[in-house]
């Protein structure tokens, strides 16, 4: 399965919601997004007709919406970050750093460059890439996450915005961006020029290709800018840790990941340009290229999807249910004696029947002797008994599975965590 896929369906048992082409039904469990494709329109006609987002799924969209007011509009100007703002990236990135699609995004890394990547280390991969500030072309501070989230001006265009829940809140709900409310900071900043469809991209509500104007708010001077789109694309109901999980896994240069990508029957190409010295995005957006069908047809005549080599599918869901600890090398003999901690994050009790712990050579404990139920806020010590899974001194990996054989939480240790006998690796 193509590697993005994987990221957009782990993306959907997360903070993603489900696109949909208007007059289909939404279910507001799984939270949805209505999508209307339309060659031109009025100014105030809406792309995203209906956007419901379930209070379960809302923690990161309120997160990245901090992050919207940050920044100064002009490339040309220069950014001040604030303590507050330094935190406010700090609390995005802590809640997505171990989220479902970035657990996939994270994995493919490893088996594409062999190695260990640690969560810290990821984290440190996505501030890299993401939130960096370079200098590029005269313009003294950019960063990847301000042009694709955020949007960028230059001259009398709009450069990147690339991101759906932006581009939603702008059209008619944008007060809730700004911390303070000024004059002419109007609710509704978009203006709608035309759709630019092709090759059937509006039977594919994944994605939308557009032409907008943008009354755009320069928040450091308090005054609004009109900037035209030309022509501009991205994906809808994806979440930020699932936008941010593709961009880094095709950004990532030890990864190699395909610059083609297939969701949901639709080919894309994912546009991606890097500082120049390669160690940050410089922008990250999807290109409708047509139906999947179109490219690949089978010897028997059917058609089917390309095989391009990815690495094994994992199924990864989001779980309030984390490994936090390992006791990796005990004291003495380590059979018997290895252990893994985990804790139940969300204010629910969740039932752990059924549930295992793989390490990285897929050896399985099911957790059969735990309580049946994990009660809001537990934690719990599994005693890891011989011949179950085996967590190496010379580092590793350990998963925690769902019973439905979802990976709802992995963790990964090096071989120097691992030296020291009778400590407890923290993750």
């Amino acid at each position: 399965m193509d590697i993005y896929q994987q990221i957009w369906d782990a993306d959907q048992t997360g903070s993603g919601v489900k696109p949909i082409i208007d007059g289909q039904d939404g279910e507001p469990e799984q939270g949805y997004v209505k999508v209307v494709a339309a060659a031109r329109g009025e100014s105030e006609f809406k792309v995203l007709s209906e956007v419901n987002i379930p209070e379960s799924k809302m923690r990161t969209y309120q997160l990245v919406l901090a992050l919207f007011d940050n920044y100064a509009l002009d490339e040309r100007d220069p950014e001040i970050e604030t303590p507050q703002e330094r935190e406010e990236v700090h609390n995005l990135l802590s809640a997505i750093v171990d989220s479902a699609p970035m657990q996939v995004a994270r994995r493919y890394v490893e088996e594409s460059t062999n190695t260990v990547v640690s969560s810290e280390r990821w984290y440190s991969t996505l501030l890299e890439l993401w939130f960096r500030r370079f200098s590029q072309g005269g313009d003294p501070e950019l960063s990847g996450f301000e042009h694709v989230f955020v949007g960028e001006q230059e001259g009398s265009k709009v450069q990147g915005y690339h991101f759906w829940y932006k581009y939603y809140l702008d059209d008619g709900l944008a007060s809730t961006i700004d911390r303070n409310r000024l004059p002419g900071f109007k609710d509704d900043r978009i203006g709608y020029l035309r759709g630019q469809y092709g090759n059937g991209q509006e039977n594919f509500p994944e994605s939308v290709t557009i032409s907008f104007k943008w009354d755009a708010p320069d928040y450091p001077n308090g005054t609004t800018r009109p900037l035209t789109k030309p022509i501009g694309g991205f994906f809808v109901g994806c979440s930020v840790e699932g936008l941010m999980a593709m961009g880094a896994v095709r950004a990532h240069i030890g990864a190699r990941a395909p610059k083609e990508a297939v969701i949901n029957g639709a080919r894309y190409d994912l546009k991606l340009f890097r500082s120049g010295n390669d160690q940050n995005i410089r922008t990250f957006f999807p290109m409708y290229l047509g139906a999947a069908e179109d490219r690949i047809i089978s010897d028997s005549g059917g058609t089917t999807t390309p095989d391009i080599g990815q690495p094994p599918i994992i199924t990864t869901v989001d779980s309030p249910v984390r490994i936090i600890a390992a006791l990796v090398n005990p004291l003495g003999e380590d059979p018997g004696k290895e252990a893994v901690t985990l804790i139940n994050t969300g204010s629910a009790s969740v039932s752990l029947e059924g549930w295992f712990l793989l390490d990285a050579m897929n050896n399985r404990y099911v957790l059969s002797d735990q309580s049946n139920v994990m009660a809001s806020g537990a934690t719990t010590s599994i005693t890891l008994p011989k011949n179950s899974i085996q967590l190496s001194n010379k580092g590793g990996e350990i998963r925690l599975l769902n019973r439905d054989g979802k990976v709802v939480h992995r963790v990964s240790y090096t071989k120097a965590q691992a030296q020291e006998q009778g400590r407890t690796i923290i993750f």
